[in-house]
C-alpha cells in the first residue's frame, strides 16, 4: 500500500476563499494540498460572464476575469499542490491530525483541515421536484436570461439577485413580477429602481406559492400564468465537506467563506476570511512562546437574558396583524482571551451593545414565519460579530397560548 502524502494543511474548496487561504499558507512557509471537485479553479465564478461593481478596486470587471486571477495566483503559490477534479471520500480527526483518503485511492495525512466548499443556491423541492426548463434557480437564470424571448416571468425573493435580475429583464421587454414573503433585502439603490420601473410589479410581504405549475407553455401559479418562473431564495453553506466530518471532527477543523456562514455572501468577504482562517491554521500549528507568560480565559462569553421587544413573527392569522412580543437569551462565545487586568479600550472587546442592537435589528427587520427560521437568521448575524466563534439562543413567544409560552433554543459554532 503506498504511503500517504504528508502535507501541513489540507484545503477542501478552490473558490475565492480557499484560493486566498492556499496563498497565504504558501507565503507563511506551510505545505498546503487544495482538493477541489471541479475541473479548475473558482469553477462557479468563472461561469458568471457579467460585470460588477461591489470588489472594490475592480469596477465593471466579470467576475469570470476575477476567477481567472484568483486561480493563476493561487496555481502559482509555492508548496501548494493540487487535485482537481478530485473528491474527498472520507476524512478522520486524530490526535496526530487528519487522514483523508481521496477518489481514486490516494491518501493523505494533514496536519490541519481547512473547509472552504462555500455555498449552494436553495432550491426548496416544491418548487423543483420535477426539473422543468420553465422553472429556473438563480444560476440556470443567470445563464439563459440574455437568450430568453421577452415574456411574463415571476421571480421569488427580493434580494440583490431578485432586483438585479428584474431590471435586466424589465429593460429587455419583460414583465416582471416580484414576489417575496418579506420587504427588499437588496441594497437600496437596486430597490428604488425596480420600484421605479413600469415594467416591474411588487408584491412583497406575501406568502409564497405553496407551488409552481409548469408546462410546455407556461407555468401557472394559482389563478395567472407566466411565460417562466425563478426561485431565487438564497444559498446554504454547500453541505457535502461537513457530511464526512462526525461531530467530534467537526470541532477540529476550520472553515473559511461562504461555507462559515459568517458574512453575506461576496468575492471579498470569501478572501478576506480564506487570509483569517490561514493566520488561525499557522497559529495553531506554530504556538508562539510568548517573551513573558500571559494567562487566558478558558472562555469567555457574553450574556443577554431576558431581552424583550416585539417582532414580525409567526404563521397564524392574528400574528400578522401586528408585532408580538417575543424574548431573547442569548450567550456569544468570545473563545479563550487574554485575561483583562485592568481597565482597557472598548476598542479591543467586544461591546455587549452590538450584540443586542444586531438581535433587536435582525428580529424587527422584516416578517419571519417560522421561530426556527428567525433563529437562523439570528446565529447568522451574531457569528459575523469580530471574535465570535460560537452562540447559543432561546427564543420565547410570550403570548401564543394564554396558559403557557413557547420556545426553542439552537446552538451554533465551538462551545
Amino acid at each position: 500500500m503506498n504511503n500517504p502524502t504528508s502535507i501541513d494543511v489540507a484545503i477542501l474548496g478552490g473558490g475565492p476563499a480557499g484560493c486566498s487561504a492556499a496563498s497565504w499558507l504558501g507565503q507563511l512557509g506551510l505545505k498546503t494540498l487544495l482538493v477541489e471537485r471541479e475541473p479548475r479553479l473558482c469553477a462557479a465564478l468563472a461561469a458568471l460572464d457579467f460585470t460588477q461593481d461591489w470588489v472594490l478596486g475592480q469596477p465593471a470587471t466579470r467576475l469570470a476575469d476575477l476567477a481567472e486571477q484568483y486561480a493563476a495566483q493561487a496555481r502559482a503559490t509555492p508548496g501548494l499542490a493540487l487535485r482537481l477534479g478530485a473528491q474527498v471520500e472520507s476524512a478522520r480527526h486524530s490526535p496526530e491530525g487528519w487522514a483523508l483518503q481521496l477518489a481514486g485511492g490516494e491518501r493523505v495525512q494533514a496536519r490541519a483541515l481547512l473547509v472552504a466548499t462555500g455555498l449552494r443556491l436553495l432550491r426548496p423541492s416544491r418548487y423543483f421536484a420535477s426539473p422543468h426548463p420553465r422553472v429556473m434557480d438563480a444560476a440556470t437564470l443567470t445563464a439563459r436570461r440574455a437568450t430568453l424571448p421577452p415574456g411574463r416571468v415571476l421571480l421569488l425573493g427580493a434580494g440583490d439577485n431578485a432586483a438585479e435580475n428584474a431590471l435586466f429583464l424589465a429593460e429587455r421587454g419583460f414583465d416582471v413580477t416580484v414576489w417575496a414573503r418579506g420587504g427588499w433585502r437588496a441594497q437600496t439603490h437596486l430597490a428604488e429602481r425596480a420600484e421605479a420601473h413600469p415594467r416591474i410589479q411588487l408584491r412583497l410581504s406575501t406568502p409564497l406559492p405553496d407551488t409552481l405549475l409548469p408546462d410546455a407553455d407556461g407555468v401557472t401559479v394559482g389563478a395567472e400564468r407566466f411565460d417562466h418562473a425563478a426561485a431565487l431564495l438564497g444559498f446554504e453553506p454547500e453541505p457535502s465537506a461537513f457530511a464526512l466530518l462526525d461531530e467530534h471532527a467537526r470541532q477540529h477543523a476550520f472553515v473559511a467563506g461562504d461555507a462559515s456562514g459568517r458574512w453575506h455572501p461576496c468575492v471579498q468577504t470569501a478572501l478576506a476570511d480564506g487570509v483569517q482562517a490561514a493566520k488561525q491554521i499557522e497559529q495553531a500549528l506554530r504556538p508562539q512562546a510568548a517573551a513573558a507568560p500571559q494567562r487566558y480565559n478558558n472562555r469567555q462569553v457574553i450574556h443577554l437574558q431576558g431581552l424583550r421587544f416585539r417582532a414580525n413573527l409567526g404563521v397564524l392569522d392574528f400574528e400578522r396583524t401586528g408585532p408580538q412580543p417575543i424574548q431573547v437569551d442569548a450567550e456569544v462565545n468570545l473563545g479563550a482571551l487574554p485575561v483583562v487586568a485592568r481597565d482597557a479600550d472598548i476598542g479591543h472587546v467586544l461591546d455587549y451593545r452590538r450584540v443586542r442592537t444586531a438581535i433587536i435589528d435582525e428580529c424587527t427587520a422584516e416578517h419571519t414565519d417560522l421561530v426556527e427560521a428567525l433563529l437562523g437568521k439570528l446565529c447568522n448575524r451574531l457569528m459575523s460579530l469580530p471574535g465570535v466563534v460560537g452562540v447559543r439562543l432561546k427564543l420565547t413567544k410570550l403570548e401564543i397560548f394564554p396558559d403557557c409560552e413557547v420556545a426553542i433554543s439552537t446552538e451554533l459554532g465551538a462551545w
